[in-house]
């Protein structure tokens, strides 16, 4: 078949006789493992053109050539064949294009056409053709003689889009073609345009319909006589340009890779410093409940959490979880319908979206991907009510998560297919996602062989098709700015069926040869393709760079193909996208990057990717012991290792090192001095280097060359693979112990205990009749590996552990009979179990430790001048010596009116703030009602986890709250009537530290104005608003608020009869915040230097005291900030605001009050964070100065003070108060 003009993704559909062209159609014509023979058809007629066609009987001397009609076959279709039978590898994203063919298709000239009899396979039409004599053809028109789905010939007979025949052998639509003279089908309608049902019918996506009623995007559609949308190449809404591609970098993670055999890679490997956004791939659902599950059940739930505990080492990464994947919408599985079924019931859509919030609390994630793979394509299970489901369902999950109280985002995976694209109804979908993500990848495959394009090899990811693609998008007006394009982390690979032919568009014969660890024919991961890059340098492999297209391609191995991307093609893609306006990019996915992330760093042009995925401190330890926290020195004539690191070995790495010791020679590799590193040596020797780590032995390191120490005198570079460098680890012994190898063949583990790892044989002596040991831990303990599993196949040359994981033993059956070739062996891999060692909490409650310390209303001062100087004492546990301290406290209890006084030059200023409802008291707190005595969200915040440097707070509700521990919270507190009247009469605004001071621009109110003002009854003819509601069942000693300023204030802040402005918190946060509001430290300086010293002695109790307070004051502003309370803190500001103003309005002695309000309010929001930041700053200095690097070597507790105090000392940037209050 003749392939003119060939446009990837852009693609017609329809086909029409019309002229003297035959038009191939690119439609549903087959059902997949359809089988059809001459029986199900008869050769409908001839069509005679007006001229014979070339190299029929009639015109002779042109070149003829014979195909297959490929066409017939399902081009949809793609059946998963070239993926392999491990179902990791059917997760993957799909955009597999079945309908990316040119509007023409192939004008062909036919002749001599016949339908061969095959019962055993798909019908064939064989034809001739000459692509140079395309204007005159004659067509082939089958119909179906019984009732089989899907089929050509029931196409032509029921669908009205079929072509209409009149007399003279053509084909058309409309009264010539239809009318008089009709001979067959004569009731057919155009897809679009005048002679469509209704007339007037636009194509999907806003497509050009041509002159004969059929959609597509090329010249043959767009101009002449098109009907509508007739525009060839639609610009951007909103124009071009200004686009920042890397603002959002949003790498996809397969979580079934944790379980993988080969190239294992765990949430905690990925490279999350390079990342603004993190999706985890793919959540399932439910076909009942439509609750959010994992794939299968290989996949455990806890790769959720996993994924959750990245924020840890980037707090700004933002977590998503995508739901579902080419997988789930798969043909003949119980999940295809399930996003059909939900979003075609508005309760099914809530279900599923009060599912999905639910999990998003659980786990802390941001927000949802949907991937549903393809809504209304019948070839995957759509519905015709899909279209306008799918825009429904995420009106829902938009209206639930608005009205949960969290900023969470929702995002769309889109196909860059015309085929899928035209049932995505993008303008109604773009109102409710915040963007969407394009899989601009897969373009081509091995599929394309059923496909009219036929089998030739296609870079997967282009430019050319890529930009085509994206003009589906302006058409239906969706601006770059939605949109977030994907780059892939992998290249499709083919067998050419020609060798010597090994440009784009040369035949394939079949797939690549599979992967080492992918194990796919036709799919080989980035780290692979590097693999070869690597190996085959001396063997003169050049790949080839196509800059139009912004691609690169290799042949290898006589016969293979690849296309794949780099740093030169990943520029390239950004320099359009950038200039196009794209704002985000999205990886597929980032766990096929390579141990040094040299995707991502190709990506994103960043050589310090990955080096700044410093773990926390308990994971930090396991990690380091297990050699994560190694690095390699760069420069060569660096021989000393960074404070708090010592010296391991060094990497030969290209330096000559002749007349050199060796043990000075090299990129020297430095580990932490916490991490009990010993007896390390480079395994592995030159030539065809086979690196593998022995039992307890990590890799802490690989190179080609090697270096010292060395378990020999080889020096000679690897031609082939890689030496590894391993060490020893003081944490295998403590890890394994209790564990063991079971001694007889096919033995079991005991009762008490459990399987950690299988071998075929262990000791030797196994046989195909009696065979099998297995490695049994204690059941009491936690399980001290996981995902132990073996490595290497065949001649195992990919046979070594990975950076994250341990071997625990190497021999050369592994879990099989086989052996490896060359005397390898495999090595059985284990990934170190955190939970097996400790983990660092911050599950210290310091209102448990001193109950003072967080009493109901900590820090609502009573009155500053009489508080009392309370001495507290604290008995050093180490030494049993009492120390003394003096703190300022209030002496009124929670819930009751605290006294507070300003003196004044007129004389001393009393008020009391107002009783309100303690944390303890629920039913009241959450009392139905809408008015002013109601709690405008019912529940809490609590800590979303107990993970020392997660500060983030979730909310809670009222049902799951704990019965201890919330308090009673004002947004606004007690303290603020008194900072403001302080600046009413002296002139100076709420500050801290030094520098100038800031003055009042408003006129002063005189001390004796105040004094007569603040308590006044208003004047009785006043009409004010109403400010409190009277209810029952409140304390005996309540009494109803004045109609005084002072008391109407302290009411809006909250009291009995006015809950709108009261939350519950957990009750040390509460204290924290109430003594930034009063712009004191949250700890005083004798307490923080009294901890410090106990903590020097070995007290992990006041160590893990100071980190609870420093992430306490992070959870402060994550609270003011959070969206959720946005509403109660504007409507508590309103009323605080009313109250000010009524004061202004309506008390003469307090005119000019709301002026000072004004300028009051943003300086005291100011100050709070001020404060906040140097309170942080100086805790982080005190324990940096007083903590060495040696002490905290020694010393757990000390070495995760220190970690803590250098993590929050760089987020101070994140101590501001945004939430606006107007």
């Amino acid at each position: 078949m003749a392939i003119n003009g060939y446009q990837g993704v852009h693609s017609t559909f329809g086909s029409v006789c019309n002229s003297r062209r035959l038009r191939l159609r690119d439609e549903e014509y087959f059902g997949a493992s359809q089988k059809f023979n001459r029986a199900n058809f008869r050769l409908e007629s001839f069509y005679v053109p007006m001229e014979p066609c070339a190299g029929s009987s009639n015109a002779a001397g042109v070149p003829e050539a014979k195909k297959e009609l490929a066409y017939l076959h399902r081009p949809r279709q793609h059946r998963d064949r070239e993926h392999r039978s491990d179902s990791s590898h059917r997760h993957r994203h799909r955009n597999r294009d079945h309908s990316r063919r040119n509007g023409d298709a192939g004008e062909v000239c036919l002749v001599n056409g016949i339908i061969e009899d095959h019962p055993d396979r798909p019908v064939n039409v064989n034809f001739n053709y000459s692509p140079n004599h395309a204007e005159t053809a004659h067509a082939v028109v089958v119909r179906l003689e019984s009732d089989i789905p899907k089929g050509l010939g029931a196409r032509l007979g029921k669908d009205n889009q079929t072509d209409s025949r009149a007399e003279d052998g053509w084909c058309g639509y409309g009264p010539t073609y239809c009318g008089t003279g009709c001979t067959s089908n004569c009731d057919a309608h155009a897809e679009c345009g005048e002679y469509a049902v209704p007339a007037g019918t636009t194509c999907p996506l806003n497509t050009c319909c041509s002159e004969f009623g059929f959609c597509g995007t090329t010249k043959d559609f767009c101009t002449g006589k098109c009907q509508s949308n007739c525009v060839e190449h639609p610009e951007p809404p909103g124009g071009a340009g200004g686009g920042k591609t890397l603002s959002k970098v949003i790498g996809y993670y397969e979580a079934w890779n944790d379980r993988s055999k080969c190239h294992q890679t765990s949430a905690k490997d990925l490279p999350v410093d390079g990342l603004t956004h993190l999706n985890y791939a793919f959540a399932f659902l439910d076909p009942t409940s439509f609750k959010l599950t994992t794939m299968d059940a290989a996949t455990p739930a806890k790769t959720f959490q996993d994924v959750a505990d990245l924020k840890v080492l980037n707090p700004n990464l933002e977590i998503f979880v995508s739901i579902g994947g080419w997988t789930f919408s798969d043909n003949n599985t119980a999940t295809q319908p399930v996003f059909g079924n939900i979003a075609r019931s508005s309760a099914n859509r809530q279900t599923f979206a009060n599912n999905v919030l639910k999990f998003l609390d659980t786990y802390g994630y941001d927000g949802v991907d949907i991937d549903w793979e393809y809504p209304g394509a019948p070839d995957r299970g759509g519905k015709p009510d899909d279209v306008k489901n799918y825009v429904l369902l995420l009106q829902t999950l938009r209206k639930t998560f608005d009205a949960s109280g969290r900023k969470l985002g929702i995002t769309l995976t889109a196909p860059s297919s015309f085929w899928y694209l035209r049932w995505f109804d993008l303008p109604g979908m773009i109102k409710y996602v915040d963007w969407i993500n394009v899989m601009s990848y897969d373009l081509h495959g091995i599929w394309d062989s059923s496909n009219p394009i036929g089998s030739i090899v296609q870079a997967h990811t282009n430019l050319t098709e890529i930009k085509l693609a994206a003009e589906l998008f302006w058409r239906a007006k969706v601006p770059p700015s939605k949109l977030a394009l994907g780059f892939g982390f992998y290249g499709r690979a083919f067998t050419l069926a020609d060798p010597s032919c090994t440009t784009p568009g040369c035949p394939f014969k079949g797939g690549a040869k599979p992967g080492v660890c992918t194990d796919t024919s036709g799919y080989l991961a980035h780290y692979e393709i590097q693999d070869i890059i690597h190996t085959n340098k001396k063997r003169g492999l050049t790949p080839v760079y196509d800059r139009t297209a912004a691609v690169k391609y290799m042949a290898w191995d006589d016969d293979q193909w690849i296309s794949y991307d780099d740093a030169d093609t990943f520029r390239d893609k950004i320099k359009w996208a950038d200039d196009i306006g794209f704002a985000g990019s999205l990886i597929w996915a980032s766990d096929l990057d390579d141990y040094e992330f040299s995707a991502h760093k190709a990506l994103l042009d960043d050589t310090t990717i990955g080096k700044e995925n410093v773990a926390e401190p308990i994971v930090a330890e396991v990690d380091a012991s297990f050699g994560q926290n190694c690095y390699k020195e760069e420069n060569e004539f660096t021989q000393t290792c960074d404070a708090g690191y010592t010296k391991v070995g060094a990497d030969r790495d290209g330096v000559k090192c002749d007349g050199i010791d060796k043990s000075l020679c090299g990129r020297i590799i430095c580990c932490p001095k916490t991490s009990g590193m010993t007896e390390c040596s480079w395994r592995g020797s030159g030539g065809d280097c086979n690196g593998q780590c022995h039992e307890g032995e990590v890799k802490v390191s690989s190179s080609s060359y090697g270096g010292h120490p060395g378990e020999s005198s080889e020096t000679k570079k690897c031609s082939r693979g890689d030496k590894a460098f391993c060490c020893k680890t003081t944490q295998y012994d403590s890890l394994t112990e209790g564990c063991r190898w079971t001694d007889k063949c096919g033995a079991e583990c005991d009762s008490d205990e459990e399987s950690v790892a299988y071998a075929y044989d262990r000791w030797g002596w196994g046989t195909v009749f009696c065979h099998g040991n297995h490695y049994c831990c204690k059941k009491d303990r936690p399980i001290p590996f996981k995902n132990c599993h073996w490595v290497g196949k065949g001649d195992c040359a990919d046979n070594t552990c990975s950076k994250s994981e341990v071997t625990l033993w190497t021999n050369d059956r592994g879990d099989t009979y086989g052996g490896c070739s060359w005397y390898r062996k495999k090595a059985l891999c284990c990934t170190p179990n955190a939970d097996a060692l400790e983990e660092h909490l911050c599950d210290f409650d310091p209102c448990n430790d001193d109950p003072d310390f967080c009493d109901d209303g900590g820090g609502e001062e009573v009155d500053v001048a009489a508080a009392r100087l309370a001495r507290r004492t604290y008995i050093d546990p180490e030494d049993g010596l009492e120390y003394s301290y003096l703190e300022k406290r209030g002496a009124a209890r929670p819930g009751m009116p605290r006294k507070s006084e300003l003196v004044t030059k007129a004389g001393k200023l009393i008020w009391h703030s107002r009783p309100y409802p303690t944390g303890d008291k629920r039913d009241k707190l959450f009392r139905v009602g809408k008015g002013l005595a109601t709690m405008t969200l019912r529940g809490g915040y609590g800590k979303a986890s107990q993970l020392c440097t997660n500060a983030a707070l979730k909310w809670i509700k009222m049902a799951d709250l704990a019965k201890n521990g919330f308090q009673t919270e004002h947004l606004f507190e007690n303290q603020l009537p008194k900072k403001l009247l302080e600046t009413a009469i002296t002139g100076v605004l709420p500050h801290v530290g030094v520098g100038v001071t800031p003055v009042l621009n408003a006129a002063l109110i005189t001390d004796a104005n105040l004094v007569a003002g603040w308590n006044k009854v208003y004047g009785a003819g006043i009409k004010l608003n109403d400010f409190f509601e009277a209810i029952t069942d409140v304390p005996k000693n309540y009494v109803a608020p004045l109609n005084t300023p002072a008391d109407r204030l302290m009411t809006a802040i909250g009291d009995w009869g006015n809950m709108r402005n009261l939350l519950l918190v957990e009750g040390h946060i509460n204290w924290v915040k109430g003594q930034l509001w009063n712009l004191n430290n949250p700890m005083s300086a004798a307490k923080l230097t009294l901890l410090l010293n106990s903590a020097l002695k070995g007290n992990a109790n006041a160590a893990k005291q100071i980190e609870v307070v420093l992430q306490s004051v992070f959870s402060v502003f994550s609270y003011m900030n959070d969206v959720g309370a946005e509403i109660t803190w504007r409507e508590a500001y309103a009323q605080l605001n009313q109250e000010i103003k009524n004061m202004d309005e309506h008390m003469p002695e307090l005119k000019g009050i709301k002026a000072i309000f004004d300028e009051f309010m943003p300086a005291y929001q100011k100050a709070i964070s001020t404060k906040a930041v140097l309170f942080v700053q100086d805790v982080c200095g005190q324990v940096s100065m007083k903590v060495t690097s040696t002490m905290a070597a020694q010393n757990t507790g000390l070495s995760r003070l220190l970690w803590t105090a250098a993590y929050y000392s760089k987020q101070t940037a994140k101590l501001k108060w945004d939430t606006k209050l107007t």
